[in-house]
């Protein structure tokens, strides 16, 4: 399916993983043994450190920056690279490669549109052109036109980008009926979801429309969720008792090889909050799925993501969002369920969270254990752990849990100074955050956060979870 034209300029849509070979048209059911390595499909290429060495380097040997941005499961642009291929890339551009799952910031800050991709920028970081999932025999052209274009016609290339970078922006008020247009708008009527080919689970997009659908007594939009979920559950993506990310088809009927914990604790939330006892069955076959392959007994830690390869590849990084937004939803499934265990699995992760995830200072590293390989105090990161700890705190009363919360949030309000526009923020992480204060009653900080923002697009279904965020906590509608 990912097959993409590489254009200079292009900005390509598909989010994810991209599929490097024809989509696997079976699921593996049976569960096997992890790997602790991941075999890497590319070969072994002249890639940089990511750090302001690189841009300094590009600059004074006037070379385009190259990022690679790929993950395991997202890869195989250089399954062989020749001789020639390896000269190119380390005389011709300053290359880097980047795991997105590592760096969310900078696979943000290029927004490829999937994985894996090629984006091109000139020594001063504005990006020239974007490649995702092209074969990986046109690799080597396609990098040798784009050198070819650097060298010729620069002007042209400089030309084009000052434009783009000076197209005015929309300046338009955030309006939650304006999502939910753009949502009914993408309702695929057939099979349930939104958009396509490629069908996501777009749970943030589902959640909201619940939420819409009890604020505003708008039938057509429960409706719109439920049928949606049931077609999730009723599909190839329901792989035992856990979900793939994403099909292939609009008809949901070819999942994509990869399972990772965000789909997990955000799907966990959307059974429990459909309010429907069909959906227990299904919250509680979720509940075993994640304790069963995702969390670590002997760590007392959820782990991040699965990736197909023969049988299922369990990533051993220990990523912070995954992890509290798992201790999240085991906390609403306790409550929801009665589910005892459920709480003593949240309360075990959420002793690695602090012990291995948060600094002294309250700062959340995104690889837990390791700052020098991911990233550090992301909004995200920072809103979704202080939330898992504050929610652990008020449900066992255990003050390590509160004072870590308090920490956590402290460093976020210092880093951010509660902006009150969206802006280049995430809006997944405003919305972590507005969800916060609202949850501790701080009047103040939902006021300054939830004030009238203004948006550079018009809004759209990317905007769903500040939508939900603002019905649920912000200042009366």
């Amino acid at each position: 399916m990912c097959q993409f034209k590489a254009e200079l300029l292009a900005l390509l849509v598909l989010a994810g993983c991209a599929a490097t070979e024809k989509p696997p048209q079976e699921s593996a059911r049976s569960e096997q043994p992890a790997l602790a390595e991941w075999e890497w499909a590319d070969g072994e290429m002249p890639w940089n450190t990511w750090d302001e060495s690189l841009f300094a380097r590009a600059q004074r040997e006037d070379n385009p920056i190259l990022v690679y941005l790929a993950a395991p499961g997202c890869e195989g642009l250089f399954p062989a690279p020749t001789p020639a291929l390896r000269r190119l890339v380390a005389e011709k551009f300053v290359g880097v490669q980047i795991d997105p799952f590592k760096r969310p910031d900078i696979a943000r800050h290029y927004d490829s549109g999937g994985w894996p991709a090629l984006v091109v920028a000139l020594p001063d970081g504005q990006v020239f052109a974007r490649a995702v999932d092209i074969p990986p025999a046109n690799v080597e052209p396609y990098l040798r036109r784009l050198r070819t274009a650097y060298e010729e016609k620069r002007a042209v290339i400089v030309a084009k980008v000052q434009r783009v970078a000076s197209r005015p922006e929309v300046d338009k008020p955030f309006a939650i009926d304006a999502v939910y247009r753009a949502c009914a708008a993408a309702f695929d009527a057939a099979h349930g979801g939104f958009g396509g080919p490629a069908k996501f689970l777009e749970t943030s997009v589902l959640r909201f429309l619940l939420v819409y659908a009890e604020a505003q007594d708008a039938a057509p939009a429960r409706q719109m969720a439920l049928a949606s979920l049931d077609a999730v559950l009723a599909s190839p993506l329901g792989d035992s008792g856990g979900f793939r990310a994403y099909s292939y088809a609009p008809d949901w009927s070819v999942p994509a090889s990869e399972r990772d914990a965000l789909d997990q604790a955000a799907m966990l939330h959307l059974l429990l909050e459909a309010g429907q006892p069909r959906y227990a069955e299904s919250a509680r076959a979720l509940l075993g799925f994640v304790e069963g392959a995702l969390f670590d007994k002997a760590a007392g830690a959820f782990r991040g993501r699965q990736v197909m390869a023969g049988t299922w590849w369990t990533d051993p990084t220990l990523y912070a969002d995954r992890q509290a937004a798992l201790i999240r939803a085991y906390l609403a499934a306790a409550a929801a369920l009665g589910d005892n265990r459920a709480a003593q699995v949240a309360l075990q992760a959420g002793d690695a969270l602090i012990n291995r995830c948060v600094d002294g200072r309250g700062r959340v590293q995104h690889v837990c254990g390791s700052e020098a390989e991911g990233s550090t105090g992301l909004l995200v990161d920072q809103a979704l752990a202080a939330l898992a700890l504050w929610e652990l705190g008020e449900w066992s009363g255990e003050a390590r849990f509160a004072t870590a919360a308090e920490q956590v949030a402290q460093f976020m309000e210092q880093s951010y100074d509660h902006p009150a526009v969206l802006g280049p923020l995430p809006h997944r992480g405003k919305a972590l955050a507005l969800q916060l204060y609202g949850r501790q009653g701080r009047a103040e900080r939902v006021v300054a956060l939830a004030g009238e923002p203004r948006l550079a697009q018009l809004p759209g279904r990317g905007h769903s979870s500040w939508a939900r965020a603002l019905l649920l906590y912000g200042p009366p509608l």
